[in-house]
């Protein structure tokens, strides 16, 4: 008999059933249908061996028994190959959906099923050469023939949705059987499609299922994959369950102390083991997160191990315990995440016991990632706008300078307020893009309106702490001047003393290239946070704005009358000049310039305008003036 070829193949397949049930998996719904699959492909196997087996015999064996076994095993590769539709499908709809479409599915095979077994089978053997053939078989061609192109029309159709690594597998799978199935057409006594069946599993697992692509084991626990897998399937599932995650903060500070990370994180998995049943994962960052369906267990498991890690003295006010009894608040993985993210960032300080992240935090990070919604689509459809607020020079008598600012315009017409958004804006990264957009539409205002008609020597515009940290800032900026054919010298960038803080040595290397190419600086909200006279003399700024708060002190405090005079005597001493922001009486005017203050900003002039209202503003009080 010529089954060496398909006992080589139910080998495998056993061996793969051994593996796969000895080693941990999470019993996820995707797992049990390729483990389903599987079995389909081994009782398939087992059948093709069966049909030999009748064929070789059929002498001594009853003709009816012996055409049910050979069409038994010709209904099952249907069967398999609509196994492999299933699977595919599993990336498609939720688990309650797809058991629906998977009974659907199992009725038309059970139709299709039928119809082979009714219509005839003909057996032919020839010394090794033995295969069936006739209506039945081709009906089984056919059906298996039309699974195959559905499944393909649906792995290209819905590429995006479906898991890349399970397209790959199945096409490899589909790809060996087809050619298998083509040599058995010509060579009928290599019997290899259900070889070809049992290295289509084989694949299969190697790619995408094998439960230790889905554990750590060093640590003992299941990987940032596998906790994706499984928190998509407990939102799918609407069931609630709890996370409680542990965050180590900086792990290159704890291996600077000598610190051996893999040693505790052991030994905090341990102690999680010892105290509950909830499932363990160590996430992308290297944060772990244990998942379970009871949150007050979790938070007594957090204090152990906030307990534990406090002999750590150096580094454990790094560690955040975070835990989130409402899981299923969220309904896609990447919010969930994203979440924890935002609750470590804005809640960092509070490390010395359990963070309970309730609904007043999940709250406020909706309110946040709405307005990160906001940004984009603003940026998306052009609703970004710059506002200019004019600048007062003393000496001139006139208008010669104005402040860029960016404003957001809702879909409803009304202005998105700067405070909302900036702050989201420099914690989400989208101030770069922001920033970006207001410094290509002052270059498109500067190109196409009559500036220097209008009295205007240079436009200030703000660099967000996110843009002065970027090495490749002043290549960004330069590209973009040169697109739209603009002087530099009609550009102030404000830096403030927070980004110099952060980044001083890659900002100092900007500014002297943006120097060179014909910027100016100037140094923004001087007097407020950490204020420092250093900065004045150390960064190359030309202009110093005096920080709002400050200015509103030097009318109500001697102490800051003083500060201020300081402050212009020193900057004038150096070349520099001065502007005063946040003036908005004309007794404020009158009082400050006596000091010698260079520039006024403030709504006793004007607010913040769009770009015609303030061009206009400009011709018309410019104008007065020359008059």
């Amino acid at each position: 008999m010529n089954i060496q070829i398909q006992l080589c193949g139910l080998v495998i397949l056993i061996l793969l059933h051994v593996f796969y049930k000895s080693n941990k998996s999470l019993q996820l719904y995707t797992e049990r249908v390729f483990y389903n699959t599987m079995c389909v492909a081994t009782v398939s196997l087992s059948l093709d061996i069966c049909s030999i087996i009748a064929i070789v015999f059929r002498e001594a064996l009853p003709m009816f028994l012996v055409n049910s076994v050979c069409k038994i095993y010709i209904i099952s590769l249907v069967w398999l190959t609509m196994s492999a539709f299933r699977y595919v499908l599993t990336d498609l709809y939720s688990e309650m959906v797809h058991k629906s479409k998977t009974r659907a599915l199992m009725l038309v095979c059970t139709l299709q099923s039928l119809l082979v077994f009714v219509v005839p089978i003909y057996i032919f053997e020839n010394g090794r050469e033995v295969y069936t053939y006739g209506p039945a078989v081709l009906s089984v061609y056919a059906f298996v023939a039309l699974y195959m192109i559905i499944t393909i029309i649906v792995m290209v159709k819905f590429k995006q949705k479906i898991n890349k690594r399970r397209i790959l597998a199945i096409c490899l799978w589909m790809g060996i059987w087809f050619v298998a199935a083509l040599i058995q057409f010509f060579n009928n006594e290599l019997l290899i499609a259900g070889y070809a069946s049992a290295l289509g599993s084989l694949i299969l697992f190697v790619i995408i299922e094998n439960p230790e692509a889905n554990f750590e084991k060093k640590l003992g626990c299941f990987n940032s994959y596998a906790l994706t897998e499984y928190v998509r399937e407990l939102m799918e599932s609407g069931e609630n369950f709890s996370v409680l995650e542990i965050s180590f903060g900086k792990l290159q500070a704890w291996e600077e102390y000598g610190m051996d990370m893999v040693v505790i994180m052991q030994k905090v998995l341990h102690s999680v083991k010892r105290h509950t049943k909830a499932l363990a994962f160590r996430n992308i960052n290297s944060n772990i997160l244990i998942i379970g369906n009871n949150g007050k267990q979790l938070n007594e498991v957090g204090k152990i191990i906030l307990d534990i890690l406090s002999d750590y003295d150096v580094l454990h006010k790094d560690v955040m315990a975070t835990l989130l009894i409402q899981g299923n608040s969220f309904r896609e993985t990447n919010d969930l995440f994203h979440f924890l993210t935002f609750v470590r960032n804005r809640y960092g300080n509070d490390k010395s016991k359990v963070f309970l992240a309730d609904e007043a935090v999940i709250m406020k990070f909706r309110e946040r990632t709405l307005i990160e919604s906001k940004i984009r689509e603003a940026l998306e459809e052009d609703r970004v706008e710059v506002f200019l607020q004019p600048i007062y020079s003393n000496e001139e008598k006139a208008f010669t300078s104005a402040e860029a600012l960016v404003r957001i315009r809702e879909k409803d017409g009304n202005l998105l307020p700067p405070g909302v958004f900036i702050p989201i804006a420099e914690q989400s990264g989208q101030i770069v893009e922001l920033g970006d957009r207001v410094f290509e539409k002052v270059c498109e205002f500067l190109n196409g309106a009559d500036v220097k008609g209008l009295g205007l020597h240079y436009i200030e515009i703000n660099l967000s702490v996110v843009q002065c940290e970027m090495v490749d800032l002043a290549d960004r900026l330069i590209s973009m001047i040169e697109k739209y054919d603009v002087n530099p010298a009609m550009i102030n960038l404000e830096i403030t003393e927070t980004a110099s803080i952060n980044a001083k040595a890659i900002l100092e290397e900007n500014m002297r290239k943006l120097i060179r190419y014909g910027f100016t600086f100037s140094l923004d909200d001087f007097g407020k946070g950490e204020s420092n006279l250093m900065y004045v003399v150390e960064m190359p700024v030309s202009i110093v704005k005096l920080d709002y708060d400050m200015s509103k002190a030097y009318f109500n405090s001697k102490k800051a009358k003083h500060v201020v005079k300081a402050v212009v005597s020193m900057a004038h001493d150096m070349d520099m000049k001065l502007v005063a922001e946040g003036i908005e009486t004309e007794e404020e005017v009158e009082d400050i310039c006596k000091e010698g203050i260079d520039y006024v900003q403030g709504y006793y002039y004007s607010r913040p305008l769009p770009v015609k209202e303030f061009i206009t503003y400009i011709h018309n009080n410019n104008r007065k003036n020359r008059e």
